[in-house]
């Protein structure tokens, strides 16, 4: 069949099992849940399982929208081909998740991610329809793998807003603000109570806030000068008497003890975290985090921590925090936003200084704690 951008059913509740795939990353698997939740909110009778890879898996854990979760490990698929030796090792794990998904017998397949990967698990799952993103939405010929196709109202649509629109073509119609709803347990509290009872025993009475500088190796483009970090904590402790938590990921850890080593105050790096839901509980006892566009700002924003976010080459609006009160800082040059990852010069980010940051720190605080009072 041909890509149709014609809705495809008024009544989404007509689907009893649902596979939706949207694989990575982090942020973008985050922004993909609110229009799950809300097509699980209409349709309570029907099975969500969620295709996903390794590294975003942990978010999904316990979600009560999803049945179940299924990982590609594509580090083991690529491996295989990088040394013939492990070739044999990820065929079986891609045939064994083939079978699993045509055992699941669904009645539809929702590509949320739009690339000739995701499409051809699609395909591969044998649902009976396949639904995902038309041109130029979906990438290296993604498109050719479904039955129908959906086109967002503009390419500059904030994530969170088009995955709605997309489960809205399925004739879902979502109300209210967007919901997260990640399943943060007693365990995953009780797992970030070590750094936070670190932090509790700083000098200060001010806000708690958290600190997140570093990003995934793929996106070092989006990370803010270490020595920006520096003025901004130090003012904060000192003007705010806030207390500081830096918290960091895979490969990450470096950079964090980097800052901490030049501050001229007192902070707590953060313990290692053994999940996203760790990570995500030590935002949710935060006052306010502070950070880049990445996936943990996002992770602050699924649990209600109010953001300030800094930009530097990606598009502010298509990437903006959704859910909670949140300031974002760029400097917007000529050339971004951008999707060159390869720029040296960083001149968008650099170009923002600490005291900018700050002043929209101290802004988003004294708007929560205006809201407090109107109460």
């Amino acid at each position: 069949m041909s890509i149709s951008e014609v809705s495809v059913t008024p009544d989404p509740c007509r689907y009893r099992r649902v596979l939706i795939i949207r694989l990575s990353a982090i942020g973008d698997v985050l922004r993909t849940l609110p229009a799950v939740n809300a097509w699980r909110k209409a349709c309570p009778q029907t099975c969500f399982t969620w295709l996903v890879e390794p590294a975003a898996a942990s978010l999904l854990e316990g979600h009560p929208a999803l049945e179940q979760v299924l990982v590609f490990d594509r580090g083991l698929w690529s491996a295989g081909w990088r040394s013939p030796r492990r070739l044999g090792r990820g065929l079986r794990a891609l045939w064994v998740l083939l079978k699993t998904l045509r055992a699941q017998k669904f009645d539809l397949v929702v590509d949320a991610h739009g690339i000739l990967k995701s499409a051809l698990l699609a395909w591969l799952s044998g649902a009976r329809e396949r639904v995902g993103f038309a041109r130029p939405d979906a990438k290296e010929g993604g498109q050719f793998f479904y039955q129908r196709g959906f086109k967002p109202t503009s390419a500059e649509l904030n994530r969170v807003d088009r995955a709605l629109q997309l489960v809205s073509f399925l004739g879902v119609a979502p109300a209210g603000p967007p919901r997260y709803c990640l399943a943060l347990t007693a365990g995953h509290r009780q797992a970030a109570a070590a750094s936070l009872w670190e932090l509790n025993q700083l000098p200060g009475n001010g806000p708690v806030l958290v600190l997140h500088p570093g990003s995934s190796p793929k996106t070092a483009y989006k990370r803010w000068p270490c020595n920006s970090y520096v003025g901004l904590i130090n003012a904060l402790v000192e003007k705010l008497a806030a207390r500081v938590l830096l918290t960091w990921g895979p490969g990450e850890r470096e950079t964090v003890e980097l800052i901490a080593g030049l501050v001229r105050v007192p902070v707590v790096v953060a313990q290692k975290t053994a999940s996203l839901l760790e990570l995500a509980a030590m935002f949710a006892a935060c006052d306010l985090f502070i950070g880049g566009d990445t996936g943990p700002m996002h992770l602050a924003a699924a649990v209600g921590t109010p953001v300030v976010a800094i930009f530097g080459p990606t598009h502010p609006q298509v990437n903006a925090p959704r859910g909670v009160p949140w300031r974002l800082v760029r400097y917007p040059l000529f050339c971004s936003p951008c999707r060159k990852r390869s720029c040296k010069s960083r001149l968008c980010l650099e170009a923002v200084g600490w005291r900018r940051v700050l002043a929209e720190v101290e802004g988003l605080l004294q708007d929560e704690v205006s809201k407090v009072y109107e109460r």
